[in-house]
């Protein structure tokens, strides 16, 4: 069942947008405060997101849109007629649709969205010993167990684990990861790698590897 979120700083209007889609054929919620977006666990996280762009001031519409690209998340634009003239509201999202939205309309478009996006996609999986990562999903499991990870740590183990031997410098990670526009400084990448080997590794489960003075690698699954 498709989960859509809603992000929009009208919480009424949210919750009336919410009721254009059928009950039992997609899970909907809300958040009206673009801070919690990069705090979202794998748990939390939807598979599209309707940004109400009118809502929030253009600066912020732009930040919304960022926090979804980092997550890889879909995003869908609402916008009014006047919003679309006035200036580029939708440039970065995946689609737009008009405000006020014909129900019937929005469902069949994010159906439409989602479809295209998960047939890029693919459902590709990677296993290493007990660790399996769904690409498609963006869940980890240990053991059958499910590991509930923030998306930073989530990127940094399914890019390592993508490459397994392969050392990857503090620098290099935090390029891929965090983008080049990131200053937080390579600590970042230390403190997230000991958190995410706090979550998946156990005394019968190592998988990331310190090379001492470079960076991090994944074991191969022979190793690991």
């Amino acid at each position: 069942m498709p989960t859509v979120l809603m992000v929009s700083r009208d919480a009424r209007a949210a919750e009336t947008l919410m009721l254009c889609f059928p009950k039992g054929e997609f899970t909907t919620s809300t958040v009206v405060d673009l801070s919690q977006l990069p705090t979202l666990t794998v748990e939390q996280t939807p598979d599209i997101v309707l940004l109400d762009a009118g809502s929030f001031s253009l600066s912020e519409t732009e930040e919304a849109l960022q926090s979804c690209r980092d997550l890889h998340l879909p995003v869908m634009a609402l916008v009014t007629q006047r919003e679309l003239d006035t200036y580029d509201i939708t440039r970065g999202a995946d689609d737009f649709a008009l405000k006020p939205p014909n129900p019937t309309e929005l469902t069949l478009r994010v159906q439409q969205l989602l479809r295209r996006l998960r047939g890029r996609e693919g459902s590709e999986t990677i296993h290493s010993d007990d660790l399996v990562i769904d690409q498609s999903r963006y869940e980890v499991t240990v053991s059958g167990h499910k590991v509930l990870l923030t998306f930073k740590e989530y990127e940094l183990l399914r890019l390592l684990a993508a490459n397994p031997g392969r050392v990857f410098s503090r620098e290099e990670l935090l390029s891929r990861v965090w983008g080049y526009e990131y200053f937080g400084g390579t600590r970042t990448v230390d403190v997230h790698v000991r958190r995410l080997r706090s979550k998946v590794e156990d005394a019968n489960h190592v998988f990331i590897e310190t090379v001492w003075n470079v960076g991090y690698r994944f074991k191969p699954p022979e190793q690991a």
